[in-house]
């Protein structure tokens, strides 16, 4: 009996030749439509002051930690110098109550104060050592803000959009000073029937690490871009009846770009 290889394009099964098989032979291969993605950050201020220095302009290629803003840091590093020197003065007054602390447990050997007073002494000691903790928490607080004035980037790929200016006011945690989009690798994800998906379930084969995926873009013949299946959603959407899967592909030349229409084939493992 001839029989027909089954191609869905966007949801839709398209009838095209194949070889002679068995009736009950399931499609060796489906081809779908799917869309290029890719991680994006909104980069924020995490603290409150004017930008006083955007590092980059959009289109920039940059690397995960490179400088990408600059925040007025005077009052910061302003506020790092108040707590470093609330940190000498606590380890001063650590030592003083170390001090106390001995010279009244050696009164107390020679029975000139009572053991009231050398409890008093101790409790200072250790109200002493709590201080210093307190203030070595706050020299890592204020060099934590201080380092937040340098808005670095999250992750390698290129900058998207600047809606920040120079010279304005940022508000920690609100004010969206750019946009990240990392470039490699790419993700494209395509929407599979449900009926596919049970199939590929009863097989035993719906797995990422069971099924092989190629891509093909504009101008490619065929799908000569090997990808990595690494996600099958768990749910179907019931208003398409479709699950979305998602495949990785190497960009290392930047060749692809988010939002790229892409063909898709799905290959389950020969038997």
């Amino acid at each position: 009996m001839r029989a027909a290889m089954c191609v869905l394009v966007t949801g839709l099964a398209l009838a095209l030749p194949s070889a002679v098989v068995r009736a009950d032979d399931p499609p060796k291969e489906w081809a779908f439509t799917g869309r290029t993605q890719t991680a994006t950050a909104e980069v924020r201020a995490q603290v409150t002051g004017h930008l006083t220095r955007v590092a980059v302009r959009e289109g920039d290629p940059i690397g995960k930690g490179d400088l990408l803003a600059e925040i007025d840091s005077r009052p910061y590093r302003l506020a790092l110098n108040a707590a470093q020197a609330r940190l000498k003065v606590a380890e001063a007054k650590l030592q003083m109550a170390k001090i106390a602390a001995a010279n009244a447990k050696r009164l107390l050997e020679n029975k000139v104060i009572s053991p009231d007073e050398l409890g008093l002494n101790a409790a200072a000691e250790a109200e002493a050592t709590a201080a210093l903790i307190v203030a070595k928490v706050e020299v890592e607080r204020a060099e934590l803000t201080l380092s937040w004035t340098r808005v670095t980037a999250p992750f390698s790929g290129r900058v998207s959009r600047i809606p920040a200016t120079e010279g304005g006011l940022v508000t920690a945690d609100q004010t969206h000073i750019l946009t990240v989009v990392a470039t490699d690798p790419m993700y494209v994800t395509f929407n599979v029937p449900e009926s596919i998906l049970l199939q590929l379930r009863r097989d035993g084969q719906a797995e990422p690490s069971k099924l092989s995926v190629a891509v093909g873009f504009a101008g490619d013949k065929g799908f000569p871009h090997e990808a990595k299946l690494d996600l099958i959603a768990p749910e179907v959407d019931p208003k398409t009846g479709t699950a979305r899967f998602r495949a990785t592909i190497s960009n290392p030349k930047e060749l692809f770009s988010p939002g790229m229409s892409a063909r898709v084939r799905l290959i389950p493992p020969t038997k």
